[in-house]
């Protein structure tokens, strides 16, 4: 038989029904395309099975869910220096897609093999209520995402998230504050930066915010908490405290709350001593307020330094007695009655002024109102209502009234600065701005006082703060030594002592506050309780190292006298 292909000009032949026929069989056609296609497609198969024998990636090979959700991104914080305190990082995150699980209870098993830290029974519930999409765990390190990625689970994967990390730990913790697992700010200056995106972009300056600079000095900062550190372990206190800022910018240079706080680990915020003793807690802080007190009667022009008031005791006052803690009878000028410590010296210029006046003057200073910073609102000061005799004398030595710390350092700073009150800030700011923004509340008479009342109380034989005096560095400072309220009555063992310092006395450039709650009564110090023996010496020790980082010429008087004759 033979078949003609009409039209068609073949000289090849192939066999039908046992005769020859043209190689363009279409049977013969069709059976050697497939054997090509075969071919090509078990070689390219093979190929990229030896490739990945041999060139085997290290990476995560991730794969996108939809949706997933949409995480910000956040500007780098960097300190004063511009050292780096918190970034963003990509952290790989594990998910499932429950509608392509075929065995969820078997799948659950696995994991838990592999992240013992799963809660087995919650992830279950979640995957068979869910169908789309839910988070395993979130922010893995890589290795152990690569891990759970190879056991090849159908329905799980991984994707890359956003993680922020702080890079120095605790340092500054509190100021820095956390964010969530959605990298949404919740405390501190993290919760600042979100707010002020949305109402007042302004506060970084046009554009995108790459970058957040704050008036933090990690390396002062360092210094507070390891000296604080020092002293809990020294004097044996529950806590403390302690904040250095500009007296003229207003810049809150270093900050530390001990115990502190990792922002890395902010679920430790549950322990209720963990918390930000500076502006987030009120205190009745004792005689560091007789600062104040003085400042109110040189301002007013009832008084001079040489003023003496007879402080023989107890001063009574209704059915209330006040006393001092080392009496003296007889007259004390205003200069010893504040070296002393004089209770009942510095209540005497507190009625002379009256409870109306008095109010004023705190008022003046921003005492009596909740303050704001970046790091939120304070807590309002807590006092009475209304203040009789008995208010106004106790309030002049610092009891009967509960304020946050950096409350009263932001005053202290108006006082010794030249008289000029400049709200405190976490963020960097020039001296100039601050003066745009500062009002006056005292003179520049009264300010150069009360520097020389501090310097005195640290110089002179009767002085409280002598343990502050860090040669060749000048100090001045106040100590405060007050009971605490313990179940609505003051105790007589439990204390908190604090001391507010500045550097060099003649002309501040910083305030330096520090606080101890409940210090014991040490060897260290002496066998005694009292401010002067804990937080005086450990202001002073925080000074001797903040001195020469902030490059102050020390004060030699050989030498200054030499060079005042020349």
């Amino acid at each position: 038989m033979r078949v003609n292909f009409t039209g068609r000009n073949f000289s090849h032949v192939a066999a039908v029904d046992g005769q020859k026929l043209g190689f363009f069989n279409p049977v013969h056609l069709r059976h050697s395309l497939l054997i090509f296609v075969l071919f090509s497609l078990f070689s390219l198969i093979a190929g990229n099975l030896v490739s990945l024998a041999v060139f085997r990636p290290t990476d995560i090979k991730m794969h996108l869910a939809s949706p997933i959700g949409v995480q910000k991104s956040r500007p780098d914080i960097v300190d004063a220096e511009g050292r780096l305190l918190a970034t963003d990082i990509e952290a790989p995150s594990l998910y499932a897609n429950p509608s392509g699980l075929m065995e969820p209870a078997l799948v659950v098993k696995k994991l838990k093999k592999a992240l013992p830290e799963l809660d087995e029974m919650n992830l279950l519930r979640q995957l068979t209520k869910n169908k789309q999409f839910v988070f395993i765990k979130r922010g893995m390190h890589p290795k152990r995402a690569q891990e759970v990625f190879d056991l090849g689970l159908p329905g799980v994967d991984v994707t890359p998230e956003i993680r922020r990390v702080y890079p120095k730990g605790a340092l500054g913790g509190y100021v820095l504050g956390h964010v969530d697992i959605d990298n949404v700010g919740r405390a501190g200056i993290e919760k600042f930066i979100d707010k002020a995106r949305v109402e007042d972009p302004t506060v970084f300056g046009e554009g995108a915010i790459d970058e957040v600079r704050l008036s933090l000095n990690v390396s002062a900062n360092y210094i507070l908490q390891q000296e604080l550190k020092k002293a809990l372990s020294l004097y044996k206190a529950k806590s403390a405290a302690g904040v250095v800022m500009n007296v003229h910018s207003g810049e809150v240079v270093a900050l530390s709350s001990l115990p502190d706080l990792d922002p890395q680990r902010p679920f430790l915020q549950k322990d209720k001593a963990r918390f930000d003793r500076i502006s987030g807690g009120l205190f009745e802080l004792g005689s560091v307020f007789k600062t104040v007190t003085m400042a109110m009667a040189l301002e007013a022009n009832k008084t001079t330094l040489d003023t003496k008031l007879d402080v023989t005791g107890p001063l009574k006052i209704g059915a209330h007695k006040i006393n001092d803690y080392h009496g003296v009878k007889g007259e004390l000028s205003v200069r010893d009655i504040f070296v002393r410590s004089s209770n009942i010296g510095t209540a005497k210029l507190a009625l002379q002024m009256g409870p109306l006046a008095h109010r004023d003057f705190l008022n003046k200073l921003h005492l009596l109102e909740p303050m704001k910073t970046e790091l939120g609102a304070m807590r309002s000061p807590q006092t009475v209502k209304r203040w009789g005799d008995v208010h106004s004398a106790t309030i002049s030595y610092g009891h009967g009234l509960s304020i946050a710390p950096l409350q009263f350092v932001s005053a202290v700073g108006a006082l010794v600065n030249g008289g000029i009150y400049v709200k405190p800030t976490f963020l960097k700011r020039s001296e100039r701005e601050a003066k745009l923004t500062g009002e006056r509340v005292i003179s520049v008479s009264t300010s150069e006082k009360i520097r020389k009342l501090l310097r005195a109380n640290v110089t002179d034989r009767h002085g409280t703060a002598r343990r502050a005096e860090v040669a060749p560095y000048r100090v001045g400072g106040k100590t405060g030594t007050a009971n605490k309220v313990v179940k609505g009555k003051y105790s007589k063992t439990k204390v908190l002592t604090s001391f507010v310092g500045i550097f060099p006395a003649e002309r501040p450039e910083y305030v330096v506050f520090v606080m101890l709650d409940e210090p014991q009564a040490t060897k260290a110090a002496q066998g005694l309780t009292v401010a002067g023996m804990n937080a005086a010496p450990t202001t002073g020790r925080i000074i001797s190292r903040l001195a020469p980082l902030f490059k102050m010429k020390p004060f030699y008087p050989i030498l200054n006298r030499v060079s005042l004759e020349k």
